[in-house]
């Protein structure tokens, strides 16, 4: 059973513990369901709402998911080279960068790039050797060192702590 989202942002240091604690067909349905979730809230949204801005400095709905794609593209690729016991050739220093955030995408580019990150989710662990290196961690500021299995686990959280960043796009005044 998941742990509430509000309790592991609460305890970071539980991240990991809890991942390893999970098969990995476990592991990608929680990250799966994530995408499902982000999926069907999108679909009740307009282009206008997507790309509605609260402020110069604030994402869009489209710049969060967007966001989110690009950043589990990075961490599909890194859960490889965890599994495979090269945490050497990851640089954590591009974790917190925001990179990736598009305003321009649209809802169909929107679910697409949560397909792609479902396909590669699934190829990455189809390809994982049948016991993977769980020793290899990489350091996030605020979870602590994640193996592979923690960086899953980690992808399905930042999607719903991103959803909440949606929610609050959509609470903001002027929000169409």
């Amino acid at each position: 059973m998941p742990l509430p989202l509000d309790e592991l942002v609460s305890h970071p240091q539980i991240v990991n513990q809890r991942a390893q604690d999970l098969e990995w067909e476990d592991l990608l349905f929680e990250y799966e369901r994530a995408l499902d979730d982000i999926q069907a809230w999108l679909r009740g949204l307009s282009t206008e709402q997507i790309h509605f801005k609260p402020g110069e400095k604030v994402y869009s709905i489209a710049e969060i998911v967007t966001h989110n794609s690009f950043s589990d593209e990075m961490f599909w690729s890194w859960i490889a080279l965890l599994g495979q016991g090269r945490s050497a050739e990851i640089d954590p220093k591009t974790l917190i960068s925001g990179d990736g955030a598009r305003n321009t995408a649209m809802l169909l580019d929107l679910e697409a790039q949560n397909e792609a990150c479902r396909t590669l989710a699934r190829h990455t662990i189809d390809t994982l050797s049948p016991a993977p290196d769980l020793t290899a961690t990489t350091p996030h500021p605020y979870f602590g060192a994640l193996n592979a299995k923690g960086w899953i686990y980690f992808m399905a959280l930042h999607r719903g702590m991103h959803r909440y960043q949606c929610e609050s796009v959509i609470d903001a005044p002027g929000f169409p």
